[in-house]
């Protein structure tokens, strides 16, 4: 790997964190416009969708948990503390490019290839478990300046995938997880829909409020967990149906980046499959019982 990728690595992971002066430095540097903006951000990373690999590779869709853990394993495994925020998009960003700007500089062999391996395991386990789905995503809802960084970034993944190859198996954050499984009552949908490594599905507050509005049900404030179940206890057959557009609409997504990530996109492809396999029998369920 170049420097200069090293440096670009760098300065994106800057670019995910809260907006400052030296954000504008970095987006200047890269050439991105317009500057990255306060609301914007909050909009985007606080209040929609979490730039924490826990939210989208653990069975609970929430932060912290095992898949935190997992993460912050890996920080000690390569020598550094992890932070209080070890799966941030940031850290985790900057410690690959650190690895990577280690492994360059390094001139044993052995340890040179010891960095390598670290580096590239960081990248499969650790960021194109979930990154390429959290990019579409911030490529759907974001405006300027976080669309073009979101679009920036995933190149660079694509060609940090290409460079170490396919590897022997999945990544372990998403061979530990269940899909949404058959028979499951509705509270269990629920928490599975909203935990995207299960649904296949990134679904924010925004996506309920379009969600509601398209099932015609009235939308109650709170978590989305909260949301949902009420959608569905208002009118669970719409809810259903527009849950499942969801699904295939994500199906389609997955599709798209599978020539930049194929073995991580096909992942992601069969859980929104499953989903949609899920929703079409409880549709039936709910039309088996009105008749």
């Amino acid at each position: 790997m170049a420097s200069e990728r090293v440096e670009l690595i760098r300065a994106l992971a800057v670019l995910v964190e809260e907006p400052s002066r030296e954000q504008e430095t970095m987006a200047g540097v890269l050439g991105l416009r317009p500057s990255p903006d306060r609301i914007e951000y909050t909009n985007i990373f606080v209040l929609q969708i979490y730039p924490f690999a826990s939210v989208h590779l653990g069975e609970e869709g929430m932060m912290g948990g095992e898949a935190r853990d997992r993460v912050a394993g890996f920080w000690k495994a390569v020598g550094r503390t992890p932070p209080v925020e070890s799966d941030h998009a940031a850290s985790l960003l900057g410690l690959y490019a650190g690895l990577r700007a280690d492994q360059m500089e390094e001139s044993d062999p052995a340890r040179a290839l010891l960095l390598e391996q670290a580096a590239d395991a960081l990248l499969w386990e650790h960021l194109l478990s979930w990154m390429p789905a959290f990019l579409a995503k911030v490529r759907e809802i974001g405006g300027d300046f976080y669309r073009t960084w979101a679009e920036l970034l995933m190149e660079v993944l694509a060609d940090e995938a290409a460079s170490i190859g396919r590897q022997a198996a999945l990544p372990l954050q998403l061979r530990s997880t269940t899909e949404v499984e058959e028979g499951s009552s509705i509270d269990e949908c629920v928490s599975a829909i909203l935990a995207p490594v299960r649904s296949g599905m990134i679904l924010t507050r925004k996506d309920l409020e379009r969600g509601a509005r398209s099932s015609k049900v009235g939308l109650r404030v709170g978590e989305r967990r909260f949301i949902l179940k009420t959608m569905l206890e208002q009118d669970s057959g719409s809810t259903i149906g527009w849950l499942r557009s969801e699904a295939v609409r994500w199906e389609r997504i997955h599709a798209c980046l599978a020539e930049q990530f194929p073995v991580i996109s096909g992942f992601w492809r069969g859980r929104a499959a499953s989903t949609i396999r899920l929703l079409d029998e409880l549709s039936d369920v709910l039309k088996h019982k009105a008749s």
